[in-house]
């Protein structure tokens, strides 16, 4: 069912209203930075890309092959229950809910009873981490910059905690056969050396189970505009004048700042 989730949404549409075009789709679970080029590339060339254009046909596929039928008022039943699912997403920034809104719609139209509940930061700890949810739009696999381990080891069986128990990663608690498989890979690329050339194929063999039990769906890329004045400061960081990202990032704000030179000085 996940993987009929992952098909019917359709990320150039997500982009396209939720970012006014101004992101990309995801083509794995990691971030689009060159230095993750090889990992992504290598999952992409074993055909676990994800396609940014929803397939709606083969997500109703998959509903109808569980049993479900098309209800009249369209929204798929099974022993006199709707197809339903609720997402919760934290309501810091616009960007999340309106994401979530449009996939909401989406998801909908094909035949899900599906909802979005925005809660704030302090009732997302209360939830998320517990796992007292059905659905969660978020970023939970968020971490890796020029290595996958990072991101990769989120997911790990290590971190496993009941729901009700909380939970340092792995909240979405998948445990499943595949999963401790996949840490067992994941264990082993987090003991090599940065850039060691085996790591790609790792990557790959690990992935194909993400693939196949999708416990968590990537969607676009969190693009943010990070805009510059130097009318009365200068010395922002370019990728010229590359002492820091422009990224004003929570760890390395505070470097900018005191790079900055008054203007006219």
């Amino acid at each position: 069912m996940r993987k009929a989730v992952s098909l019917i949404i359709d990320r150039n549409k997500n982009i396209a209203i939720a970012y006014e075009g101004t992101s990309i789709p995801s083509r794995t679970m990691f971030v689009e930075y060159g230095g993750m080029d090889p990992y992504i590339n290598a999952i992409v060339s074993a055909g676990m890309g994800i396609n940014p254009v929803g397939d709606v046909a083969a997500g109703q596929a998959l509903i109808t092959g569980a049993g479900y039928t098309m209800g009249g008022d369209g929204i798929y039943t099974k022993d006199g229950k709707s197809l339903s699912m609720n997402v919760i997403v934290r309501n810091d920034t616009i960007e999340y809910v309106r994401s979530l809104n449009e996939i909401i719609e989406e998801l909908r139209n094909a035949g899900i009873d599906a909802t979005s509940q925005p809660i704030t930061g302090a009732a997302w700890s209360a939830s998320e981490p517990l796992g007292n949810y059905e659905a969660g739009w978020t970023w939970d696999t968020c971490g890796s910059i020029n290595e996958p381990w990072r991101s990769m080891n989120f997911l790990s069986t290590d971190f496993i905690q009941p729901i009700g128990t909380r939970a340092s990663f792995n909240n979405q608690r998948w445990n499943t056969d595949g999963a401790k498989a996949y840490s067992a890979i994941v264990s082993q690329i987090g003991v090599l050396p940065l850039g060691d050339p085996t790591i790609p194929d790792l990557v790959v063999k690990a992935y194909k189970y993400i693939w196949d039990e999708t416990p968590v769906i990537p969607l676009v890329q969190a693009e943010k505009l990070v805009p510059f004045d130097t009318t009365y400061w200068t010395n922002w960081p370019t990728a010229e004048n590359n002492y820091n990202h422009p990224a004003t990032w929570w760890e390395s704000t505070h470097q900018i700042i005191l790079n900055l030179h008054k203007a006219g000085s």
